[in-house]
């Protein structure tokens, strides 16, 4: 659930930059302010589960992949360049979450020693 409140709360970056371009005009200031806390608000629930490095990283690279996604929708160039290099954001969070490593809560190793695990106090 976590990660699709990240990826949705990452996608309203392209709605709130779209609102940005004519922010003068009421209508557009509303969808900005709209877009903008509801893309943070689902950040910042996100980061409730998801690592906040990680979390960030795959909010920026989803904004700005469907932001210039909607750009090219909306006339701007879009080549293969661009498609290359929005692949490799991809990738780069695919690799940021394949990279994270297990939770240290989850790994008996680095669990506290118990009592019966200490070792004896010095004699003197």
């Amino acid at each position: 659930m976590h990660w699709i409140l990240l990826i949705l709360s990452g996608s309203l970056e392209a709605v709130w930059a779209h609102a940005l371009k004519d922010i003068l005009d009421p209508v557009n200031a509303v969808v900005f302010l709209l877009g903008l806390t509801g893309s943070v608000w689902g950040l910042q629930r996100a980061m409730k589960v998801i690592p906040m490095g990680t979390a960030y990283a795959i909010w920026v690279g989803v904004g700005a992949s469907v932001t210039a996604v909607w750009s090219g929708i909306q006339g701007e160039p879009f080549g293969l360049g661009k498609i290359l290099f929005l692949c490799l954001i991809l990738v780069g969070v695919i690799g940021l979450e394949l990279s994270r490593g297990k939770d240290t809560a989850d790994d008996p190793a680095s669990a506290p020693a118990s009592a019966d695990d200490a070792p004896p106090p010095p004699t003197g």
